[in-house]
């Protein structure tokens, strides 16, 4: 049932998913780890630049990382952390779960590391005038929301993998348990009006950026109807988008060398 897994079966999956985002930096390129981008009640929250060497400032990338709003960390399930290799610098975020805080906690969060990053640009060598955002799942709902708060130009475009666009769209509204209410602090009937307010598809306009989606058609988790609402809602207000299905995939996929360089080459065109 949608995002209505199991704890377990979720921890598990964003535990296999990430560890190698913790190794050592490659040859050529650098990592700053656990910097504080705010303090919220007395805890600090992190990100992680992953920097790739050269002489003039990479344009960014701000990763935000799945788990149902309820898992993960900055470290876990990575899936742009090659693009380095590629040009970029990534920035992947810490952002406070649903069962420490509800929701607008997160992307409360997600709004102040980019804040932080702008500001941090030149001190980090970042290219604050090229700025993406990307993400996967409860990230890529979090990456999609974000980017088109944010608008263009101050995010050039928005990459989400398998995203929750429509949280009010989701079956069985009137449930109590899973990631949905466990990120709303209640049922969807309960909280309707703030379930519309985190949905993606009701904060497009004309000057959202463009988005790169991709999406499994056998997705238990998160329906491929969501991503489609989004592409329609994109469209409708003209602006441009790209849904890429899947086939034969399901939830939590990574990517491919060759979807990386297809990532890399949509950033590339909208410098």
């Amino acid at each position: 049932m949608a995002f209505a897994k199991t704890a377990a079966v979720g921890a598990a999956a964003f535990v296999l998913a990430g560890c190698a985002a913790l190794t050592p930096a490659p040859k050529g390129e650098t990592i700053h780890r656990d910097l504080t981008y705010e303090t919220v009640r007395g805890r600090d929250e992190h990100l992680d630049i992953y920097e790739p060497d050269g002489k003039a400032p990479p344009p960014l990338i701000v990763w935000i990382h799945g788990g149902g709003w309820r898992y993960g960390d900055k470290g876990f399930s990575l899936f742009v952390r090659h693009l380095t290799a590629r040009g970029f610098a990534v920035a992947s975020v810490q952002y406070r779960l649903s069962w420490s805080a509800k929701y607008p906690a997160q992307i409360e969060d997600c709004r102040a590391a980019l804040d932080w990053l702008r500001r941090n640009a030149h001190a980090h060598r970042l290219d604050a005038r090229h700025v993406f955002v990307a993400g996967a799942s409860a990230g890529g709902h979090l990456a999609a929301l974000l980017g088109a708060e944010e608008g263009r130009p101050r995010v050039r475009a928005v990459f989400a993998m398998y995203p929750a666009t429509d949280l009010a769209a989701f079956k069985n509204q009137g449930r109590r348990h899973g990631y949905i209410p466990s990120l709303l602090g209640g049922s969807v009937l309960e909280k309707r009006a703030l379930a519309e307010e985190a949905s993606p598809v009701n904060h497009i306009r004309a000057n959202t950026p463009p988005f790169l989606i991709l999406h499994g058609d056998r997705d238990g988790l998160v329906p491929i109807a969501q991503s489609i609402e989004l592409e329609k809602k994109l469209r409708a207000a003209g602006v441009e988008v790209k849904l890429e299905v899947q086939p034969g995939k399901g939830h939590g996929f990574g990517l491919t060398d060759a979807q990386l360089d297809e990532v890399a080459a949509f950033f590339r065109e909208h410098y």
